[in-house]
């Protein structure tokens, strides 16, 4: 069920309509289980019976934790959730890869790839792993746990939420108030808008050049990367406004996902911007149980290369989402090492503003160009693309209208923020109760309407 369709409308006005009825929280918790699993099975029935077995296997394998301390059991929860995650998402990839290696032919498994499983295996492990670390009990309460790993709002691409930040928001009253309606259908509409007018608009030129790269001449081709760099960056932190959105209206926070990741002077910096709650994921539940920065610099760096090595992997099954990931850690250790030396990590550290403005479009071409891959799924598509675009290739000239105007936009928005906000997200829910914002509201909604491409409702982040 997308949330942009007239089917998530009746199902959100009939669950917020049973959440005001049922005010004592315990009852609300098993409505919106209810509905999470209603939400899921709309996808795909089938799998709704993976999802609560991981989720109950947590539950047990928490409370055991919780009562024995023993290590083994938070092992065998990560194992499972593991090679779960290994078999639906992964099998095929290493198993085919090993074949490819030896020299042999392989024919691949039909195996279906679970709606968010890469999502709710993390927020799995999370719940086990916070129990070990002492920062939550374990629940009693098997609706809370179920709830937890199978929250629709962002089940099926993220934010991921750690079980000490969401759990403790199941256990007491949420104020169902006009406030937070309001607060969160302007989140929505935001992310809607950034999905139908902007992503949806520069995928059409994105798709066209990626699919005949060997049409379109280079200055076509640099345009579809730019392009694609926005697409991506609108269409998931999109989803993910309208994920927050929505669990706002039920008076539930699920923290900030992006945070204009293209103003990132690094690529430190820019892992604290985009996808922030994967990155904190990677950062506390692999980088600081390797030992973090604590071991001597060279451990660092094997940590951090390892922590980013993963996190490409996690994006997908393929040496594409392997190599970026790759190229990601090389250039994190780069980085890390270079400040190390130069001592350029100390704090309150100020630079100029064209050294800021030098770091800020360095970084952006190389998370642009890292992008191509992604992309592409294939190394050797991503560098036939490399080569079409900067050998002044000849071809057809498609430069999009819409890559120019919301490339401007990204741009004075980006400008604005790096002035008046300290490079922080400048948006904020406007006060409904004032006509003048309920006028901008409607107009925003308006504009939304009249703007939207019709015709690709699919999120990126969704295959993940």
């Amino acid at each position: 069920m997308s949330f942009l369709s007239i089917e998530f409308a009746c199902f959100f006005l009939i669950l917020h309509i049973l959440l005001y009825a049922f005010r004592d929280y315990k009852k609300q918790n098993v409505i919106l289980l209810l509905a999470s699993y209603f939400f899921y099975a709309m996808a795909d029935i089938r799998l709704l019976a993976l999802l609560f077995g991981i989720s109950i296997t947590m539950w047990f394998l928490g409370k055991k934790i919780y009562e024995t301390g023993n290590r083994v059991f938070l092992i065998t929860g990560v194992l499972i959730d593991v090679i779960t995650l290994g078999i639906f998402k992964y099998y095929n990839f290493f198993v085919g890869s090993i074949f490819k290696l030896a020299g042999n032919d392989y024919t691949a498994l039909n195996i279906i790839l679970p709606l968010g499983i890469s999502f709710y295996i993390f927020q799995s492990i999370s719940y086990i792993a916070d129990i070990y670390m002492k920062k939550i009990d374990a629940e009693e309460d098997l609706v809370n746990v179920l709830l937890y790993i199978g929250f629709f709002p962002q089940i099926t691409s993220g934010p991921i939420v750690k079980a000490n930040y969401f759990l403790p928001q199941l256990k007491k009253e949420r104020v169902f108030c006009w406030n937070n309606i309001g607060d969160g259908l302007q989140l929505f509409c935001i992310g809607a808008f950034k999905k139908v007018v902007i992503a949806d608009h520069l995928a059409v030129a994105v798709d066209a050049v990626y699919a005949t790269p060997a049409a379109y001449n280079s200055v076509s081709i640099i345009f579809a990367i730019i392009a694609y760099s926005l697409q991506i960056y609108f269409d998931f932190s999109g989803y993910s406004d309208m994920a927050i959105g929505v669990a706002t209206t039920m008076g539930f926070e699920l923290g900030k996902n992006f945070n204009l990741p293209y103003l990132a002077e690094n690529p430190s910096d820019f892992w604290r911007r985009w996808h922030i709650s994967l990155s904190s994921w990677f950062r506390d539940y692999v980088y600081f149980p390797l030992g973090g920065s604590r071991k001597g610099r060279f451990k660092t760096y094997f940590n951090l290369f390892v922590t980013m090595l993963l996190s490409g992997l996690w994006h997908g099954a393929s040496w594409a989402f392997v190599f970026w990931g790759l190229l990601h850690a090389f250039l994190s250790v780069i980085h890390k090492m270079f400040c190390d030396i130069t001592g350029k990590a100390k704090k309150g550290e100020t630079k100029t503003t064209f050294s800021k403005i030098l770091s800020i479009i360095v970084n952006y071409f190389c998370v642009t160009i890292l992008w191509i891959p992604f992309r592409t799924n294939s190394m050797s598509d991503a560098l036939y693309i490399l080569r079409r675009a900067f050998c002044f290739s000849a071809g057809v000239n498609y430069i999009n209208d819409f890559c120019i105007i919301f490339l401007i936009l990204t741009l004075i928005i980006q400008t604005y923020a790096l002035v008046k906000n300290n490079g922080n997200n400048p948006v904020k829910p406007l006060d409904l109760c004032l006509l003048r914002n309920k006028v901008i509201f409607i107009y925003f909604i308006i504009a939304a309407f009249i703007f939207a491409y019709i015709g690709n409702t699919a999120f990126i982040y969704a295959q993940f």
